[in-house]
C-alpha cells in the first residue's frame, strides 16, 4: 500500500521551475518514506495534509487517502482532550520552530494509540516556508508500560510507608531487645571470664602441685633407688664368688632398682620437665620430641631457634602443655609414621606447630565440647592473646599451630 500526495503545483503557491523541483523531491521523499515504518505526514502552511505515509492505516485506522481528502483530518484522529494543545503546537511551530509531544490517537473502532509526535519545518527551494513535517510512533506499549510502572510504584510507595512505620516499631522493639541482649551478653561474658579466670587459677596452682611432687619424686625416690643400686652393687662384691644364686638375686634386684628410677625419672619428666625450667622451652621441646619418638616408636623431626625465645614462666609451660597434648592425640588416633615439631619466634609472636602423616581429625572432633584436650590447648592460648589453629591438610595428616603474641598479658578480670 502506498502512502497518499497532493502533487498539484498549484497547491504550493509557487512558480513552474520551483514546483518542477519540488515536485522531483517530493517523489524522492515519497519513495523514501512510504516504506519508514512511522507515521509520516507533510502538513501545508495552510495546515493540510500534503503527504500522508501507508503506516497512517496501522496507527490511526484510516487510509492515507482520508487524511488527504478531508482537511480536518487531524482534528477527526486526535483525542478531543488532547486536541486542543495539539492544534496550538502546530500553529506555533509554523512561525516558532518544530515541537515534540506525546498525544493520543482515536481510532474508528475507539481503541486508543498513543503516539509520539517529532515536528520538523519543512522549506522550499528558495527557502521558502512549505509547511511541517511529522513523525509519529506508536507508543502505546511505552505508555502502558509506564502506566503500569507509575502503578506499581504508587503500591509500592504505599508499601513501603506501610512497611517503614512497621520497621520503625519493630526497630524501637529491636533496640529493647539488643539493650537487654547487651546486658545479658556482658553478664555472661563476665561470667566467661570467671569462670576462665578461675580454670587459669586451677592451672596455676595443678602446674604448682606438678612441680612439687615431680622435684620430690625426682629428689627423694631417685635418691633412694640410687642409693640402694649402689648397695646392692657393694653387697654383690661381698658374696663368695661360687655363690651363683645370691649374686643371681642381687642382679635381679638391681635391675628392678634400675627400671625403677628409670620409671621415677620418667614420671618426674611428664609431671614437670626440670629442662624446661632450667635450660628453656627450646630445650624441653627438643627433649620432649626425643621422648616421645622412643617411647611411640615414632620419627620425629624437629626445628627450634637457636635461642629461646624470652618468656615468662607461664607462657612457657603453655606452649610446652600445647606440644604434650598434641603429641598425645597423635600416639592415640593419629597412626601417623612421621611426626614434625617446629618452634619459631619473631619479635612479635611464638608459633609452635606439630604436624603428621595420620589418618588425621574427624571433623566432629574440631567442635565436640567433650573434646578436653583440643579445649585445653585453646583456652591455655587464649588465656594470653593467642589461639591454636586445629586443621586436616589437603596432603593429609593434621596440623595444630599455637601462636603466641610475645606482648600478650595475662587475661584476669574482677
Amino acid at each position: 500500500m502506498l502512502g497518499g500526495m497532493n502533487t498539484d503545483p498549484a497547491a504550493t503557491d509557487i512558480a513552474a521551475p520551483d514546483a518542477d523541483a519540488l515536485l522531483r523531491a517530493m517523489v524522492m521523499y515519497r519513495t523514501v518514506a512510504d516504506f519508514t515504518y512511522d507515521w509520516e505526514v507533510w502538513l501545508g502552511p495552510d495546515g493540510r495534509p500534503r503527504y500522508v505515509s501507508p503506516s497512517c492505516a496501522r496507527i490511526t485506522g484510516r487510509s492515507p487517502e482520508a487524511a488527504l481528502a478531508d482537511p480536518d483530518f487531524f482534528a477527526t484522529v486526535v483525542h478531543p482532550d488532547d486536541y486542543p494543545a495539539w492544534r496550538a503546537r502546530m500553529d506555533a511551530g509554523q512561525t516558532s520552530g518544530a515541537t515534540s509531544l506525546d498525544f493520543r490517537i482515536l481510532r474508528p473502532d475507539g481503541t486508543v494509540v498513543w503516539v509520539a509526535q517529532e515536528t520538523t519545518r519543512v522549506s522550499g527551494p528558495n527557502g521558502q516556508p512549505m509547511g511541517l513535517r511529522l513523525s509519529l510512533r506508536d507508543v502505546t506499549d511505552r505508555v502502558a508500560a509506564q502506566a503500569a510502572l507509575s502503578e506499581a510504584n504508587e503500591r509500592l510507595e504505599e508499601r513501603v510507608a506501610g512497611r517503614t512505620a512497621e520497621l520503625v516499631r519493630t526497630n524501637a522493639e529491636l533496640r529493647r531487645e539488643i539493650a537487654r541482649g547487651e546486658k545479658a551478653r556482658t553478664s555472661l561474658e563476665q561470667s566467661r571470664q570467671r569462670i576462665r579466670n578461675l580454670s587459669a587459677h586451677l592451672r596455676d596452682s595443678v602446674e604448682m602441685e606438678r612441680r612439687r611432687i615431680s622435684r620430690e619424686i625426682h629428689d627423694e625416690l631417685g635418691q633412694t633407688l640410687t642409693a640402694l643400686n649402689m648397695g646392692l652393687a657393694r653387697l654383690a662384691t661381698r658374696l663368695a664368688p661360687d655363690d651363683a644364686e645370691s649374686k643371681g638375686r642381687i642382679a635381679d634386684l638391681a635391675a628392678l632398682a634400675g627400671s625403677a628410677l628409670v620409671t621415677v625419672r620418667r614420671i618426674a619428666r611428664e609431671l614437670r620437665p626440670a629442662i624446661l625450667d632450667d635450660l628453656g622451652l627450646c630445650e624441653a621441646v627438643s627433649a620432649h620430641a626425643r621422648a616421645f619418638a622412643a617411647s611411640a616408636g615414632t620419627a620425629v623431626s624437629v626445628s627450634v631457634p637457636d635461642v629461646s625465645p624470652v618468656l615468662s614462666p607461664d607462657q612457657a609451660t603453655a606452649l610446652f602443655r600445647v606440644l604434650q597434648e598434641a603429641l598425645t592425640n597423635v600416639a592415640r588416633h593419629a597412626g601417623a609414621t612421621q611426626v614434625r615439631v617446629e618452634l619459631a619466634a619473631t619479635a612479635r609472636r611464638v608459633r609452635l606447630t606439630i604436624s603428621d602423616d595420620g589418618r588425621g581429625l574427624p571433623p566432629k572432633a574440631l567442635t565436640d565440647p567433650t573434646a578436653y584436650g583440643i579445649m585445653g590447648m585453646r583456652e591455655r592460648m587464649r588465656f594470653f592473646g593467642g589461639d591454636v589453629d586445629i586443621r586436616n591438610p589437603v596432603r593429609g595428616g593434621a596440623t595444630v599451630t599455637a601462636v603466641l603474641p610475645l606482648s600478650g598479658k595475662r587475661r584476669k578480670t574482677a
